[in-house]
This record gives C-alpha cells, structure tokens and sequence, in this order.
C-alpha cells in the first residue's frame, strides 16, 4: 500500500498579518485661480525674523522655501577647514560669510556655506549680492549643489566655485561663467574640473596660495 505525505500546514503563529493598506493621497486637482505663493527675498527675511525657523537650516531657491538637512560632523569638520584656509588667504578688502545669506535676485538665497564677499564685517549692513568664490561641501546635497546652485552662482556672476564631496573625497571646481544660447534665459560655468584628496587648489582670488584637497576633507 502506497504512503500519501500531506503538505506541512503552517502554524497560525508563521503567518504573516497582512500589509496594511496605505492611504493614497490624490494630488491637488487644478483649480482656477489657485496658485502656490512663490516667495520673494523681502518676505523670506520677514517669515525668518518671526523665530519659525530658528532652529532648522532653511534655502529660498526660484521663490521656493527647503527646509535642509541639518549638518553632519563630517561637514562641518569640511567647512570649519575650508573656513581655516580662506582665511589666511582672503584678501584684504574681501571677508568670508559662514553659513549667512547671499541674494540672488528678487526670489532667490541659497545660503551658501562660505562665501568671499568685497567689503568689511563691520560694513555689511546688507545682504551680499557678489562674491569672490563660494563654497558649498556636500554630503547629501550634491546634485542640487552641482545643478541648481552652480546655475544661481554663475547667474550672479560668481567667478569661481568650489563643491567639496565628501563621498568621494574629491573638490569639484567652477569657473567662468557664461551665459547660454539665448532663448534660454540661464548662465552656466565654463569651466569645470576635479581635483582629488591628493592634490593642490589654488582659488583665483589667491592665486599664488595653494591647498592640499586633503586637508580640507575630514580624516
């Protein structure tokens, strides 16, 4: 007589409860006359004054108000070495901005990480709109640093910027801005280069002081 094996019936307890469903929220339906604010400076500086945002690192990009991920060790051991360098070689008439604004037209303060401005500390009774070099050192935020921002700072005529990647351990250098062909109403760098951890920037604004890339990454 021939044996007939059941299947082995799972416990209730090996069963896994069932997903649950998770709402999905429709996006917005068109509605005529409905339009999202689109910030400018002016009201940017006034919602900031209110203390609604004292405690979050905030962007205005295109009117547009990001709240950013706040900083990690790693990044801020990068901008406090950046921060170190630039400063032995600033020149006399320029200062350097940590982490403050920086206007770019009427709708738009990416708040750079440092940025070289003309003029003194005790003099900036203004929001900067120029600058010598600006430097931004990306961990999450690369590819906003290298699109969106590198387009702003060319728009506002920055000659040169730097991009420390932290993941690759790696400076991205932009140079010579440039406007693009009309019609399409935006400015991009010229120039562009990586230098590795294991070799030397010079910035235009010092040319003859040079950094080891290295020595602007953490360890």
């Amino acid at each position: 007589m021939s044996t007939i094996t059941m299947p082995p019936v799972s416990s209730p307890a090996s069963t896994p409860p069932p997903a649950t469903p998770q709402p999905v929220v429709p996006p917005l339906a068109p509605v005529s006359g409905l339009m999202p604010h689109r910030w400018t400076i002016r009201e940017y500086r006034e919602l900031y004054r209110t203390g609604l945002f004292n405690d979050v690192k905030t962007m205005l990009i295109h009117g547009e108000l990001y709240v950013m991920a706040m900083p990690n060790p790693a990044h801020d051991i990068a901008l406090n070495l950046t921060y170190e360098f630039l400063r032995t070689v600033c020149p006399s008439d320029h200062y350097i901005r940590n982490q403050q604004g920086f206007d770019i037209g009427t709708d738009n303060d990416p708040g750079p990480d440092l940025a070289v401005v003309p003029g003194s500390i005790r003099g900036a009774t203004t929001t900067p709109t120029r600058a010598a070099l600006i430097v931004e050192v990306a961990d999450s935020s690369l590819f906003i640093d290298t699109t969106t921002k590198a387009e702003l700072y060319a728009t506002a005529g920055v000659p040169e910027y730097w991009v420390i990647d932290l993941e690759r351990r790696q400076l991205l250098v932009f140079r010579d801005p440039q406007a693009l062909p009309k019609g399409l109403g935006a400015t991009a760098y010229k120039t562009h280069f990586t230098l590795g951890a294991t070799e030397h920037a010079s910035p235009r604004l010092a040319p003859a002081a040079s950094v080891l890339v290295g020595d602007l990454l953490p360890a």
